[in-house]
């Protein structure tokens, strides 16, 4: 009798649930996993959330709502003494100190990272971002410029 096609079949199959267990993983130690090819992500990490620049940059995304929202940019708040959450989704202590990690940031520290869809970072800053920086920075990607073309902007401006 010939195994070695049933063997063959289980071991790939194996394997394939291995790797599907691995990715499951990988996501619950990268809270950002969710948001990969859905959202760019604009991430604010403050000291306190009253912190005046991060009040600037809440401010320039409610009067450019439409901007972002076409751009698919969801605003991340992470402040050492409220919840920190991305969009309207809340974030748990523990993924918070994994984004710290993962980028370097101290609790002490303002920082601004620009993720972009692919998951990776595209720009970080340690001030107030001009938002037509990011806006242009997020416009020069190939992905968005393929998302233009597509469906022209239904913002005012």
């Amino acid at each position: 009798m010939n195994y070695k096609k049933p063997l063959a079949l289980m071991l790939s199959l194996g394997t394939i649930g291995i790797a599907m267990s691995l990715k499951s993983v990988l996501a619950q130690n990268n809270p950002l996993e969710s948001y990969r090819w859905q959202n760019r992500l604009l991430l604010v990490f403050v000291p306190k959330v009253n912190d005046a620049r991060l009040a600037s940059i809440q401010q320039t995304q409610s009067s450019l709502e439409c901007e972002f929202k076409d751009r698919d940019l969801l605003l991340g708040i992470f402040a050492n003494d409220a919840r920190s959450r991305i969009g309207e989704r809340s974030l748990s202590p523990y993924d918070v100190a994994a984004l710290r990690a993962k980028y370097g940031i101290q609790s002490h520290q303002f920082a601004v990272i620009l993720v972009g869809k692919d998951g990776q970072p595209k720009s970080e800053l340690s001030e107030v971002p001009e938002i037509e920086q990011i806006f242009g920075k997020i416009d020069s990607m190939p992905m968005r410029q393929e998302e233009m073309s597509k469906n022209p902007s239904p913002c005012q401006g």
